[in-house]
């Protein structure tokens, strides 16, 4: 069946912004790179279907983040609560490890760069953009990483717990950089390893 061509031409408007953004930065890009690269014949398609370019970013983090977070669900029901010993380092490979795996594949390698440059950049607030997308695992994550850390103060856990979705990120984008350059490890030995990264960052007494 044919894709009307409203549909389509949002779904490439959505492809090249986040391809672009990924190659070039974010502050390279305009609205009519965009329109442009997606073959859009309205100058003002972005427009049209975003409302503003803003609105287009936005869409183009929520639309993969709602299939990180799926996973991320799956895998924290997994974690063992039995073991106390290693849950926080399970935790975190849980919350961490769908963003790292996606990276094998270009899109995922891409989707990474892309987070990398829509996080730094001060018109957006990824926390919130994070809840409107819907990330129900997220705060249950918080939470059992605040029960995991009862050493750290709790104001203290959550400034780490902002700085860390930024060290998963870089970390995501040297694996995708790895990945390309044919030197990455086992995708299972970097989780881990990653996790154990974070794990000690969010441990360290105060």
């Amino acid at each position: 069946m044919d894709v009307p061509p409203r549909q389509d031409t949002r779904a490439e408007l959505l492809r090249s912004a986040e391809r672009l953004i990924a190659e070039k930065g974010l502050g390279s890009v305009s609205v009519k790179m965009i329109t442009t690269d997606a073959g859009a014949r309205n100058p003002s398609a972005v427009h049209y279907h975003f409302g503003s370019i803003e609105s287009l970013i936005k869409e183009v983090f929520a639309k993969r983040y709602r299939e990180i977070e799926e996973e991320r669900a799956r895998r924290l029901e997994k974690v063992d609560q039995r073991d106390p010993q290693h849950r926080l380092v399970a935790l975190v490979e849980a919350a961490i490890g769908p963003f790292i795996e996606a990276c094998l594949e270009e899109s995922g390698r891409m989707y990474a760069r892309f987070c990398l440059q829509f996080a730094t950049d001060p018109r957006f607030d990824y926390s919130l953009l994070t809840a409107e997308a819907g990330a129900p695992s997220f705060a249950r994550l918080h939470e059992e990483l605040r029960a995991c850390l009862p050493q750290v103060p709790v104001a203290t856990v959550a400034s780490r717990l902002r700085h860390c979705f930024m060290i998963s990120l870089v970390q995501a984008v040297d694996y995708a950089g790895k990945v390309e350059a044919g030197t990455a490890p086992a995708v299972d030995a970097a989780v881990s390893e990653a996790a154990a990264c974070i794990a000690a960052y969010l441990s360290t007494p105060v």
